[in-house]
């Protein structure tokens, strides 16, 4: 190592690994402070006018023995926050305002705000005597019903800080047996006496002395539970759902195969990633009762986490830079908990309907027959398909917002699009935060920018070690290994040599010279659009103009952090101490500061995805052959950032490969972000590079099997990186790019076609199977539309992703976190709360059955669903809850075996709306659909309430607006107005309640009678007449167990116009209801009895 890398590496301001940090830390005996005592002064909670500071509205601010300050602050009843700032040194240092990842500015607007919309009055407390302040949140202080929710005793010598609030125990798991009579006398000798346990509860607390800090970093100690575990970390949550023992880093990263920095790939959870997501939960704390505790860490820069290593009891807490802001989230239940913690952090506007559909995505369909060829293939074996990805290859010469409509590359965009829009599949193009510095007269963005200096300055605040050009090192990261360049010397392999002096260019105000690298010598040098300023902003949403007005639908956001080549920044982004605009908001005195990149690391992506998504929101202002866009609803599939970034994006896991590390960690990845409120999420199906070993295309095997595994989560797409070469200029006939020959599910079968005699047995059987497996699973997905839809609708209101991890779902089964259960927990997902997906992870040479796990207390059913059946298979016997089950998923080409590849469950009591499935999601845009009636799959069992939402899938005015749908419970929902409410939601929508009520009756002359009872009714509809979308009726479709005597099956409906009918064969009655009866407050009530089971 030479002198200028050994002065870099003495930087502060350069990347450190969480575990060479806490390890620095730890060895320290001078320049770490660790407070003692506290103290509280009034004179501490005082602007310096001697006004109250509105920071101290609900906390208050406490002086340590060393003059350092903490402030502590309620934000909702169940929700405070812990903020330190080294170079504090007076209470009015403390502002009232948030981090961008807030919803609000301020505190005091996010309160207001909140308790408007949630219809709830509460103040905050402080006590103190000799050994404790006590900061409580108080509920209706001035009523009868004053409820103390949460109490903070700060204790001064040592100190220390406590959570205490009652708790409640957990409802018993297993169902009292119920009498078969309706003799009261009976039933009052029966009945028991009860009472809800509740308790005081030490909830949360930090070690004794548990905050140090240094002139620059902060750690915070938080003890642990011994029956604890911790489980989300958002992205990183991959390897293990449930984590106890590791460092974690959280600073975005453009970490290609997640290897980078610790060199062991995608199952090390040190490594960090392209997305932030510092959000954890502590989960069985307090077994019995009903209590969860979730943290996360306010930060843009780089966060640490020591999960256990040093101390097994405790978690250690770490921001490298800025100001320390923690937030913690108590709550009754996961639900409760993720609806507290995304109505501060945000929720997403409403989606278009065609987001869940399939997508297919290709760095590599380098022109527009390539691109029509794809979407062709796929009608053709009858896939269905909404989405197609277009990559950089569409661009002119890498100018981002352009397209090369020279031939053989894409010469009549216009009619590409439309003719992909008439077979209703929208597009996206690849936008990266960068813009070719080559000159040219007609690259607009390129000169507007320069003209108006949006671009990136570059001023840098130097390492006085290291003030001169050539004494510049950046830091890069590669499988393990730390190495560093100069950027006086070194430059990109670009085919067109990058001759820039960065001599003339470092610190010298003019914009800051980077480029981007796609490998063998692609790419070109440029500038980067100064995003943390409002109006850059505004200026860089305006720039999608021309590829919308040439028909694109949305956008693929990559390369966000953004990425660059690593010669012309530290790992491989900007310069770290380059100087960029901290974007505070109005008002904020330190709003216009500049700190360094790394200070603010995630700050820039963040702003890039807000910028886009309000430029698409006003898009049609630009021109009158967008106008049609105005209430449409918009959508952006990004590529990391931090928290907040949700509202403005969905988000896909960076750059994966095609291996089976990477699709044993992608559920747990999308159950982990959906904890903290990510809705759209997910890998790139398939994987994304390749492997040396497999370099053609996928593992056959593999690809099935991430097909089925993300078959019902949120986010579909196939995208990979494939072989191509140069179609003119002198390289013509050269290869361009490796990468694969093919990773689409109908290009296996043309293999295999064409290369009969190179498999036998099974493997040919598998290369055969593609095809008609990933055919069946894309289009079970197509029939569950309306499943998935309802709860992307229903995200608005709580906040509960639409894949769910069964502790949010099934809270009773405390098995769930058990030891032996968590690998379970990790793979298996729901889909709302009553259909299981168990996918089989692992290649069929490493166990030829499935072990999954069927959560207690309720009984489960397979699923008999199938997609192009327009009723289903008969129901096969239900399960117990609390089973294992050995299940044979064994991969299969014959149509009889398709179903089984995939365990899926259904829950007894469930109702599961099913569609037919179309080639692609209806849209008023689009050419017009047959209506798709709905049909309504009751099973039975336990009495349910389904909820369903019908609008038209792309407008904006779906959204509620004053008319919120009634779910969930506990804090954090709004009641009297929507929280993420759109200017332009109008409650055009329409919410349809279906529930199911089962009772006995027994009779001394007759045997035990079952009547269930479904209703149809809806509570508000804004929408309007539905029929040209779903049709005049609903199809119920009851199904009964092997057992039951279908001989005395009855069906009675106040309703005439109801008819039914029983079908022996599939054991079901089938049952017909107006949506025109059906759709109004009283609504339809069917009524359908019979003898109980033998």
């Amino acid at each position: 190592m030479g002198d200028f890398e050994a002065t870099k590496t003495r930087d502060p301001f350069i990347f450190q690994k969480a575990d060479d940090f806490f390890r620095d830390i730890d060895g320290l005996t001078t320049g770490v402070k660790q407070p003692a005592t506290v103290s509280y002064l009034e004179s501490d909670q005082l602007l310096e006018s001697g006004k109250d500071n509105p920071a101290c509205s609900h906390g208050a601010v406490f002086r340590f023995n060393d003059d350092s300050l903490l402030l502590i602050q309620f934000m909702r009843p169940r929700v405070w926050r812990i903020r330190f700032d080294p170079s504090n040194t007076k209470g009015s240092d403390f502002s009232d305002y948030n981090t961008r990842t807030i919803i609000q500015d301020t505190l005091s607007e996010l309160i207001s705000r909140l308790d408007d919309i949630e219809g709830i009055n509460w103040i905050t407390e402080i006590v103190g005597d000799n050994r404790y302040y006590i900061i409580q949140s108080v509920l209706d202080p001035d009523s009868p019903n004053r409820k103390v929710e949460v109490q903070l005793w700060i204790q001064r010598d040592p100190f220390q800080i406590t959570a205490v609030r009652v708790l409640e125990s957990l409802a018993p798991a297993e169902k009292v047996p119920q009498i078969q009579t309706l003799d009261t006398t009976t039933l009052d000798k029966l009945s028991l006496a009860t009472a809800k346990g509740a308790r005081n509860a030490v909830i949360w607390k930090t070690k004794p002395r548990g905050l140090r800090y240094t002139n620059r970093a902060t750690i915070l100690a938080v003890q642990k539970s011994v029956t604890a575990d911790f489980m989300g970390f958002g992205e990183q949550g991959g390897k293990n759902l449930f984590k106890k023992k590791t460092y974690m880093n959280y600073f975005n990263f453009d970490n290609m195969r997640y290897q980078n920095i610790y060199g062991q790939g995608p199952l090390d959870d040190r490594e960090p990633l392209y997305h932030s997501e510092p959000f954890w939960i502590e989960v069985d704390a307090q077994p019995g009762y009903k209590s969860q505790i979730a943290t996360f860490v306010d930060n843009y820069s780089h966060i640490c986490l020591d999960v256990g290593m040093k101390d097994s009891n405790a978690i250690r807490v770490a921001t490298r830079f800025n100001s320390f802001q923690c937030i913690l989230v108590a709550a009754d239940s996961m639900h409760e908990l993720i609806q507290l913690y995304t109505s501060i952090v945000g929720r997403p506007r409403l989606k278009p309907r065609y987001v869940l559909g399939n997508h297919q995505g290709c760095y590599g369909y380098d022109n527009q027959d390539m691109v029509l060829e794809a979407v062709e293939e796929y009608r053709k074996c009858n896939i269905p398909l909404d989405g197609m990805h277009i990559d950089v290859d569409m661009q002119d010469d890498y100018r981002t917002f352009t397209i090369d409509k020279r031939d053989l590359h894409f010469p009549e965009p216009v009619v590409m699009f439309k003719t992909l829009r008439e077979k209703g599949v929208k597009c996206s193009t690849n936008i990266t935060p960068y813009i070719s510095s080559i000159e040219s007269s007609s690259y607009t963005t390129l000169n507007e920018g320069l003209e108006k200096g949006y671009f990136i300055k570059d001023k840098r605040d130097l390492d006085p070690s290291a003030p001169t050009s050539y004494a510049q090192r950046y830091q890069e990261f590669g499988t393990g290994r730390q190495y560093f360049n100069a950027p006086i010397i070194d430059k990109p392999p670009y085919f067109e040599l990058d001759t820039y002096d960065f001599d003339q260019v470092f610190n010298s105000g003019k914009p800051f010279h980077g480029g981007i690298f796609y490998g063998w010598g692609n790419g070109h040098p440029g500038h980067y659009p100064n995003l943390n300023n409002a109006g850059v902003r505004e200026w860089w949403g305006k720039q999608y103009q021309y590829l919308f007005e040439c028909g694109l639908d949305f956008v693929w956001q990559d390369m966000t952090s953004p990425c660059i080549a690593e010669q012309y920044g530290d790992m491989k982004s900007l310069p770290f101490r380059l100087l960029l605009d901290s974007d505070g908001w109005s008002g904020d005195p330190n709003g216009a500061k500049q700190k360094k990149a790394i200070e603010i690391w995630s700050l820039y992506s963040y702003n890039l995805h807000k910028a886009t998504y309000h430029g698409l929101n006003n898009i049609h202002t630009l021109s009158p052959s967008l106008k049609w866009r105005e209430k449409r609803r918009n959508f952006i599939i990004g590529r990391g950032s931090f928290v907040g970034s949700h509202r403005f994006a969905g988000l896909w896991t960076g750059d994966n490969s095609s291996t089976w590390e990477f699709l044993k960690i992608s559920v747990a990845q999308v159950l982990a972000l959906g904890m903290s409120g990510v809705t759209i999420s997910g890998q790139d199906v398939g994987g994304f590079e390749f492997i040396d070993s497999e370099h053609d295309y996928p593992n056959p095997e593999l690809l099935i099997r991430w097909y089925c595994a993300y078959s019902l989560l949120p986010w579909f797409r196939n995208h990979y990186t494939r072989i191509r070469y140069w179609v003119d200029g002198p390289r013509k006939g050269q290869m361009r790019k490796d990468g694969k020959l093919f990773q689409e599910p109908y290009a296996y079968q043309k293999h295999y076609e064409e290369h009969r005699d190179w498999y036998q047995g099974r493997d040919a059987m598998i290369y055969r199977a593609v095809l008609p497996v990933c055919r069946y699973y894309i289009r079970l997905r197509y029939s569950l539309m309306q499943l998935l839809y309802d709860s992307l609708f229903e995200n608005m209101i709580t906040g509960l992703p639409l894949a769910r991890a069964m502790v949010i779902t099934d809270e009773l089964d405390r098995s769930l976190f058990s030891a032996d259960n968590q690998r379970f927990t990790r793979s298996q997902y729901m889909v709302r709360n009553d259909l299981l997906v168990a996918p089989a992870l692992q290649p069929e040479s490493k166990t030829n059955s499935l072990k999954l796990y069927l959560p207690y207390p309720n009984g489960w059913f397979p699923l008999n669903l199938r997609p192009d059946d327009p009723i289903g298979a008969p129901l096969a016997p239900m399960v117990d809850g609390g089973s294992r089950i050995d299940y044979s998923c064994l991969i299969s080409d014959q149509d009889s075996q398709l179903p089984y590849i995939t365990p899926m469950y259904i829950r007894e009591g469930a109702i599961i709306p099913k569609i037919g499935v179309r080639d692609y999601i209806p849209d008023p845009s689009l050419p017009a659909q047959d209506p798709n009636p709905i049909t309504l799959h009751v099973y039975p069992g336990r009495d349910n309430a389904y909820r369903m939402y019908l609008d038209d899938g792309v407008s904006r005015e779906s959204a509620p607006s004053r008319h919120v749908p009634q779910v969930g419970s506990g804090y954090g929902i709004p009641r009297k107005h929507a929280s993420t409410e759109d200017p332009l939601a109008s409650d055009k929508y329409c919410e349809v309640i279906i529930q199911q009520k089962t009772t006995r009756v027994a009779a001394d002359d007759s045997p035990l009678r079952l009547t269930r009872a479904v209703s149809i009714n809806v509570r508000w509809n804004g929408f309007g007449d539905l029929s040209p979308i779903i049709g005049t009726k609903y199809t119920v479709v009851f199904w009964h167990e092997q057992s039951t005597p279908l001989s005395t099956i009855e069906v009675s409906s106040g309703n005439r116009t109801v008819s039914s009918n029983t079908n022996a064969g599939s054991r079901a009655t089938i049952v017909t209801v107006p949506i025109a009866d059906a759709h109004t407050p009283k609504g339809v009530v069917v009524h359908l009895s019979h003898d109980a089971p033998a």
